[in-house]
C-alpha cells in the first residue's frame, strides 16, 4: 500500500508540475515583462548620470550609478528565480550563468565602493563589462529583447 501511495503522490506531483510549468512563449513573455518594468527607471538613472557627468558632479553620478547597479541586481534576481521550461534550458542556462557572473562583479564593485576603494570598484565594473560584452545580442536571440537591446 505504501508503494501505491508513493506512486500516486509522485504522479500527482508530476501532473501538477507539468500543468504549472510555463511554455517557452509564456516564459519569454514573463521575463520580458520583468525587464520592461525596470526599463523606465534605468533610463532615468542613466539620464541623471549623463547630467551629473556634464555638470562634473561626481557625487550625483556615483549615487545614480549605485542605484542603477543595485536595481540591476534586483532585476537579475527576479529573472533568475523564474523556472526555465525544459525546452529552453539548453539555451537559457548559459544566459543565467552569465547573469550570475556579472552580478558577482557588480556586488564586488558595490562592496569596494562601500569600502571607499575606487580602484577595486573600477576593476570590478570593468570585469563585469567584459563579461557583458555582446550579452544583449544573446538575450535578443533568446527572445528576451526587453532584457537585451530594448533596455539601456
Amino acid at each position: 500500500m505504501t508503494k501505491l501511495t508513493l506512486l500516486a503522490t509522485l504522479l500527482a506531483l508530476l501532473v501538477a508540475t507539468s500543468a504549472t510549468a510555463a511554455t517557452p512563449a509564456q516564459y519569454r513573455a514573463k521575463v520580458n515583462s520583468i525587464c520592461r518594468t525596470y526599463t523606465p527607471t534605468f533610463k532615468k538613472l542613466e539620464a541623471t548620470m549623463t547630467k551629473a557627468q556634464k555638470a562634473n558632479d561626481g557625487q550625483a553620478y556615483g549615487i545614480a550609478l549605485g542605484q542603477l547597479l543595485v536595481l540591476g541586481l534586483v532585476q537579475d534576481a527576479r529573472i533568475e528565480r523564474e523556472p526555465i521550461p525544459l525546452a529552453l534550458r539548453a539555451e537559457m542556462t548559459p544566459i543565467i550563468t552569465r547573469f550570475k557572473k556579472i552580478d558577482a562583479h557588480i556586488r564586488a564593485a558595490l562592496a569596494a565602493a562601500k569600502a571607499n576603494d575606487p580602484t577595486r570598484m573600477g576593476a570590478e565594473l570593468t570585469a563585469a563589462g567584459k563579461i557583458g560584452a555582446g550579452f544583449n545580442a544573446k538575450l535578443d536571440a533568446a527572445g528576451l529583447r526587453d532584457c537585451g537591446s530594448n533596455q539601456p
